[in-house]
């Protein structure tokens, strides 16, 4: 890496926080229509002179279009940054802005080994529960991830998935859209399914998604299922953790039934890809004992629960994820 590389690598939080900015401020949707500063800051409720600083930036960056005075959304903006556009990022992009304190803590949270806020799944609070689940379904729907899985797995003779920790639902919505004979069960922690109700509710698949409350650390899950799925659970745990909840899923499903893990899967080193080591440190500052784990040990889970034909599936960019499938 070269000078300029590093020192744009040590001041990459200013970009975050400009685009972070704009969208607690609606900049974005402010430029439907072009504008000038003065007309966005009149848009925004905002002081002028300082929205044309965050507008100049914003252009420099990548995110705007400027022609004489006037500022336009480009096709960056458009598709991923403005609230009526069905790859709207501005979920993701408010939980990480709400994330900023706890990665001010990073140093502390490596001297200590404790999180730098509570680990409660986001359970604790209304607001905050709603804000982490909007997060999880905006950027699955803005990257795509949904429609890439489902062509991935073979889902058509599958009559039951269970979801463990499904959060907005967005996966069995795409999956039982995609599939009419599938039926999925969601379980997830009450605070969470009383917001993965209103994602159910608004896509009309309440008659085939049901939802059931539970903790899958000490309760136990439905059985009588053809696949189990994870996306992005194993993360946030420490591996014993895991380890149980997939024995646990090995019961959950009927014999040749599959379970398929999605997730940061990293090499043996566990510092590829970059996208799943970096991540790694957020469940440090989040979780009690999250990572991110290789393959080898993910397999070694499986594995012992009495899975077979363990494989591992990467998903293209830019998903930074990979599959992780067995056969009970």
């Amino acid at each position: 890496m070269d000078f300029a590389g590093l020192t744009s690598l040590a001041g990459g939080y200013a970009e975050a926080r400009a685009v972070q900015a704009a969208v607690e401020l609606g900049i974005f949707d402010s430029l439907e229509t072009p504008r000038d500063a003065a007309g966005v800051a009149d848009t925004v409720k905002a002081d002028p002179r300082a929205t044309e600083l965050l507008l100049d930036a914003l252009v420099a960056i990548g995110l705007l279009n400027k022609t004489l005075s006037l500022y336009s959304l480009n096709e960056a903006s458009a598709t991923y940054l403005i609230q009526r556009s069905p790859k709207y990022l501005g979920g993701m992009i408010r939980f990480d802005a709400s994330s900023w304190n706890s990665w001010g803590q990073l140093a502390e949270t490596v001297r200590s080994g404790k999180p730098a806020r509570s680990p409660d799944m986001y359970q604790n609070r209304r607001e905050e529960t709603e804000r982490f689940i909007a997060a999880m379904d905006s950027l699955v729907r803005a990257r795509g991830d949904a429609a890439v899985v489902v062509g991935k797995i073979d889902l058509s003779r599958v009559k039951r998935l269970l979801d463990v920790g499904s959060g907005p639902a967005t996966y069995p919505i795409e999956f039982c859209r995609r599939h009419p004979q599938l039926q999925a069960t969601v379980f997830d922690l009450p605070a969470t399914l009383a917001v993965t109700e209103t994602f159910v509710r608004a896509a009309g698949l309440g008659d085939r998604i049901r939802l059931v409350a539970g903790d899958y650390r000490t309760e136990n899950i439905p059985g009588g299922h053809d696949i189990a799925f994870l996306s992005n659970i194993i993360h946030g745990e420490a591996a014993e953790v895991n380890a149980r909840l997939i024995a646990k899923l090995h019961g959950a499903l009927v014999e040749g039934g599959r379970i398929v893990i999605k997730d940061h899967i990293l090499n043996e080193a566990h510092t590829h890809p970059a996208s799943g080591a970096v991540f790694a440190l957020l469940m440090l500052l989040t979780t009690e004992r999250g990572k991110c784990y290789s393959f080898t040990e993910v397999q070694g889970w499986l594995e012992s629960a009495g899975f077979h034909d363990v494989h591992e599936v990467p998903l293209p960019a830019p998903l930074t994820s990979s599959l992780v499938i067995g056969t009970k």
